[in-house]
């Protein structure tokens, strides 16, 4: 161990714990520094990647509310916070999955971890609401509304769609990203090469890969 920087000899390269194949032999649940990393990293980036789709969402909706009801003061208020909350989530995902994130900050998710996951509850979701909403069809045929009542469905299940199954898709590609990453974006690697210098398990014998 060096004693200017405290920095030692990792037993194994960076290169070794990024290996795809360590990673397919290794059971996915079992703890590593890496996929701590990738995990934190991905659960924000993911919260990001819900905003970036949810801008146009939010604007689209201002457009169907002013088409709806003939005021164009909704597209006039929504589409511009739509496309800011799109531009904050870009401008935070970039910095994020630039970056080692602090693990000693819990995160926690309770949605789906994985894109199949996703489209499985947003599809059972909008099956629930779609037939809630089919019993107000009559009425709505009555009312000459029926467009708007099927515009206020898919206007539902595109917010689920940016709600869900888009960070969803996000958080099952989290340890992939990671990696591709790392070896793409020579500052991340330098970061990830001055955490393997220095950590060690804090709470048992976890190694620092595989991802």
């Amino acid at each position: 161990m060096s004693s200017v920087t405290g920095e030692r000899v990792a037993a194994h390269s960076l290169d070794h714990w990024l290996s795809p194949e360590l990673a397919r032999v290794s059971p996915p649940n079992a703890p590593s520094r890496l996929r701590q990393l990738a995990d934190a990293q991905g659960t924000l980036a993911a919260g990001w990647s819900s905003a970036i789709a949810g801008g146009p969402v939010l604007a689209l909706a201002g457009v169907f509310f002013s088409v709806v009801s003939g005021n164009p003061a909704a597209m006039l208020v929504l589409c511009p916070l739509g496309a800011a909350l799109m531009v904050l989530g870009l401008t935070s995902w970039k910095r994020v999955r630039g970056r080692l994130p602090n693990t000693n900050k819990l995160v926690i998710t309770r949605g789906p971890g994985n894109a199949r996951g996703g489209i499985a509850m947003v599809a059972g979701l909008a099956g629930l609401i779609g037939a809630a909403m089919v019993t107000a069809l009559p009425a709505a045929a009555e009312r000459g509304t029926t467009v708007s009542l099927i515009g206020a469905y898919l206007l539902i299940v595109a917010v689920l769609v940016a709600c869900i199954v888009v960070p969803s898709a996000v958080l099952g590609r989290a340890r992939e990203s990671f990696r591709l990453r790392i070896r793409s974006n020579p500052e991340l690697r330098r970061a990830v090469e001055q955490d393997l210098a220095v950590w060690r398990d804090p709470y048992g014998n976890a190694g620092y890969g595989p991802l």
